[in-house]
């Protein structure tokens, strides 16, 4: 692998063979999070708006372990359970990135358990 791998204890633990954010030249690529605690504990059973919250933060934890933060995102893709959910998303959403926002694409997706995953790319 090409780049510097980051990773941090404020977000849940990989549930795979992957990095939670790669480095590579100027940009960092964050892998989806869903809303786990930083133990791993699922937390798809709580009200939509919450698991956003907490699936975002769990983004932002790893984007600081890399120096950068959602502001600097510059592509983010959503993964929605139910796209009738979007604009709700998008009033958490807002709080997080900076104006301009990012590049965004939202998909809906069957995500076992959850109504929300989220990746980032970051540039600095």
């Amino acid at each position: 692998m090409t780049g510097t791998a980051f990773q941090t204890e404020l977000a849940p633990p990989a549930a795979g063979s992957y990095s939670q954010a790669v480095r590579c030249g100027n940009l960092v690529f964050l892998s989806g999070q869903t809303p786990r605690d930083a133990n791993g504990v699922r937390h798809g059973d709580w009200p939509f708006e919450d698991q956003v919250k907490l699936t975002l933060d769990n983004l932002e934890a790893v984007a600081r372990a890399a120096g950068l933060s959602l502001r600097d995102a510059v592509k983010v893709t959503v993964f929605l359970r139910d796209p009738r959910f979007a604009q709700r998303f998008d009033a958490v959403y807002a709080t997080y990135v900076g104006v301009p926002a990012p590049a965004r694409t939202l998909a809906q997706s069957n995500l076992d358990g959850f109504d929300v995953e989220v990746d980032a790319i970051l540039g600095d």
